[in-house]
């Protein structure tokens, strides 16, 4: 178990499981060039280059599909996933998440857990599902059907379909800014806030507003289905020794 009461050691391991799922098995990741052939179709490239793409990445997509609806349960459905990733060389975010937790629960860091990834505006207060699943690290309680708000050092989250390794609370900063383009979904502080500053009549109606509107709070919530007994890990770290972390 990572030990948070030296957490540029945590930092450090969390990092290395990152590197270790981008690393171990080379594969497509359908979601992500289903955003880089919108980036592109909008800025660079013209519409037949666009369409041979994307009628390439519907074929990575209903092998995804297919592959991830296998039949397999308990220890079967991750060895599945490892399947995808390793010999159909296809995954999106949930499955490196859960090859997050298996490298990690191998290791020896017990308290990694896949997690679902909530939003909401504070001024509705209602929550919406961001589609991404990432693995969160934390030594505090993380128990199913309940949302998580974590504090910025209460967790460390290990996010390999963004290559991110960060705190709970910087990782969400990167979220707000940095990447908001990749999920549509959550507000886009810069645009929102250049048309608030424009129709509010002054600083304090523009803080008011910007808090309860722009600036959702996130939530973390265990994905339940998905969790890796010690029993199931023994057998995995004996079947892919590939996936020990050897020590520097």
């Amino acid at each position: 178990m990572i030990s948070f009461k030296s957490r540029c050691e945590a930092i450090r391991k969390a990092d290395r499981i990152t590197r270790k799922v981008n690393s171990i098995y080379p594969h497509i990741s359908e979601s992500r060039n289903r955003i880089n052939i919108r980036h592109f179709q909008e800025k660079y490239y013209p519409l037949p280059i666009c369409y041979k793409f994307s009628n390439l990445n519907l074929k990575n997509s209903n092998k995804l599909d297919s592959l991830r609806y296998r039949n397999g349960e308990g220890i079967d459905s991750f060895r599945n996933i490892i399947d995808m990733l390793k010999n159909n060389k296809i995954g999106n975010c949930y499955e490196e998440s859960i090859l997050a937790q298996i490298i990690g629960k191998i290791n020896g860091i017990e308290n990694i857990y896949p997690s679902k990834i909530f939003f909401n505006r504070n001024s509705s207060g209602h929550q919406v599902q961001l589609d991404h699943v990432v693995a969160i690290i934390t030594d505090k309680p993380f128990n199913k059907g309940s949302y998580y708000n974590f504090k910025n050092k209460d967790a460390i989250v290990v996010d390999p379909w963004l290559n991110i390794t960060d705190y709970v609370g910087d990782y969400i900063c990167k979220l707000r800014t940095n990447f908001v383009n990749i999920f549509p979904n959550i507000p886009d502080m810069k645009h929102t806030l250049n048309h608030l500053s424009k129709i509010t009549k002054n600083i304090e109606e523009y803080n008011i507003v910007r808090k309860k509107i722009f600036k959702p709070d996130f939530y973390f919530k265990l994905h339940t289905d998905d969790l890796l007994s010690s029993e199931d890990t023994i057998t995995l770290r004996k079947e892919y020794p590939e996936l020990i972390i050897k020590n520097r």
